[in-house]
């Protein structure tokens, strides 16, 4: 099925070949062929076999990374299963409509990555970040599943709904990543980010000529896009101020106390 040949599977740190030779099982049975290592344990692919029989095909091909970066290049958008609970908001989507998403993406002829972590405690909050969305796979209490009980849900599912693209989940493509106890931002609250996100970008000479620029107007459309909330106005609203901020300090030669956080974006 062509569609499925934008699919790719991930695996971060693998640390077992019987265990990848299971995964690929897993993915010849519902028809996928592309599969990528990143920074995999130093062991003997060839003993993937044991527990993959008739898979030279895709052991022939599997990429090796040293990075998820390097290993996310060209694809569009990615998804990181993951069954722990996490402090932080992720958007995030159950696994049928992970599917739905990303085969209504591959319709399009984009490249769509599904990202599975180690044996042991799958994908770290920095591997999350580097992935478009946080699936999980809803299960009963016990929600420990191994790597290739994991990827062959998965694709099933995918294989499933790429067959009877009829029956695939229905309003999917929304990620939901909103706070609780918010709202959507109003009207009116965007027209003032976006006046005074205008504002900023003025001062600090982002504009080149005074003719009518489309930037403004295509960040509205990225907002909307968003479904942007209360919460997130208010974020956005105070950074807009503080570059405005920044840069009447600058002119006035003003030092300013510059803080970094602890950790970067992602990191654990």
């Amino acid at each position: 099925m062509k569609r499925l040949d934008l699919f790719k599977i991930i695996l971060v740190e693998p640390q077992n070949p019987i265990n990848v030779g299971n995964v690929m099982r897993a993915m010849k049975n519902m028809g996928l062929s592309k599969l990528a290592l990143v920074n995999p344990a130093d062991m003997d692919l060839s003993r993937t076999q044991i527990s993959a029989h008739r898979t030279e095909d895709l052991l022939n091909h599997i990429e090796i990374f040293s990075t998820l970066d390097e290993a996310l290049t060209g694809i569009h958008e990615s998804y990181g299963f993951s069954a722990r609970k996490r402090t932080q908001t992720w958007a995030s989507l159950d696994m049928e409509s992970a599917v739905s998403r990303s085969l209504a993406l591959a319709e399009q002829d984009l490249a769509i990555a599904f990202v599975f972590g180690r044996e042991q405690s799958g994908l770290t909050n920095e591997e999350l970040a580097r992935c478009s969305c946080r699936v999980h796979i809803e299960t009963s209490d016990y929600t420990s599943l191994n790597l290739a009980q994991a990827v062959l849900l998965a694709a099933y599912e995918l294989l499933r709904q790429a067959r009877t693209p009829g029956n695939r989940v229905q309003n999917a493509t929304p990620l939901e990543n909103h706070a609780p106890n918010t709202r959507p931002a109003t009207q009116d609250e965007m027209f003032r980010l976006l006046k005074t996100l205008e504002s900023a970008l003025v001062e600090i000479g982002y504009y080149k000529s005074p003719d009518p620029n489309t930037a403004i107007h295509r960040v509205h459309n990225l907002l909307t896009r968003a479904d942007l909330h209360n919460d997130e106005y208010h974020l956005l609203m105070g950074m807009a101020k503080e570059i405005s901020n920044y840069a009447a300090l600058m002119e006035k030669n003003i030092p300013i106390r510059k803080i970094r956080p602890a950790k970067s974006f992602g990191e654990d």
